[in-house]
């Protein structure tokens, strides 16, 4: 486990937890298969400091899961969060 300033993440290798504050420095968006994927990462910013990047696919937050769920929901629910976010992402190698 790393710890960070922003909070923690975890990494098995495939999947990546992630504590971070909001604003989190991150942009979704909702690709064909209906996965929610990461497509910007802000330099710097909590989701960078924790590890995120491009490409990563939220699987849940606030240990919910969002598969089959829309983009705006999703929004909703980081939104709705506490100032900490608890994501879960997995890692897609390139």
């Amino acid at each position: 486990m790393t710890f960070i300033s922003s909070g923690f993440s975890f990494s098995d290798g495939q999947q990546i937890l992630v504590s971070a504050q909001r604003p989190l420095g991150i942009v979704l968006q909702q690709d064909e298969t209906l996965d929610i994927v990461v497509t910007s990462v802000e330099s710097g910013g909590p989701a960078a400091d924790a590890g995120v990047r491009e490409g990563d696919v939220l699987l849940a937050v606030q240990n919910a899961s969002v598969q089959n769920v829309s983009l705006d929901e999703v929004l909703a629910f980081i939104g709705n969060a506490p100032r900490v976010v608890n994501m879960r992402f997995l890692r897609r190698e390139s």
